[in-house]
């Protein structure tokens, strides 16, 4: 059986009222619902629904994404550094590339 990912959303609204929602699963339509029915919310705060635990905070016109697991890959993994290595192993051999300096400490060049 396909399990779904479920969200408890707070709503808060301007007059400073907040209303609760237990069982969301589709967090895009739940912010179009917002828009539509209560135009008035601020922000709405994601919980996940067994552990409730914080997630994510939403204002009116930030992107929401359908499942909150796919932002969170897209967007709060750190950047991939650049992998490439100045020393190579090869042939049972490390290779390595030194840059000489201009000058030594006589002024002579040093090559």
């Amino acid at each position: 059986m396909n399990k779904r990912i479920m969200y408890a959303c707070f709503a808060f609204f301007q007059n400073g009222e907040v209303k609760k929602w237990k069982y969301v699963t589709n967090l895009t339509s739940f912010s179009l619902f917002l828009s539509t029915k209560h135009p008035s919310w601020k922000y709405f705060n994601v919980y996940e629904k067994d552990t409730k635990k914080y997630l994510k905070r939403f204002y009116p016109g930030n992107y929401v994404p359908p499942i909150l697991a796919l932002f969170l890959i897209l967007f709060f993994l750190p950047a991939r550094k650049n992998t490439f290595s100045k020393t190579t192993f090869t042939n049972d051999i490390y290779n390595t590339a030194t840059i000489s300096t201009l000058k030594s400490k006589g002024g002579l060049p040093c090559i």
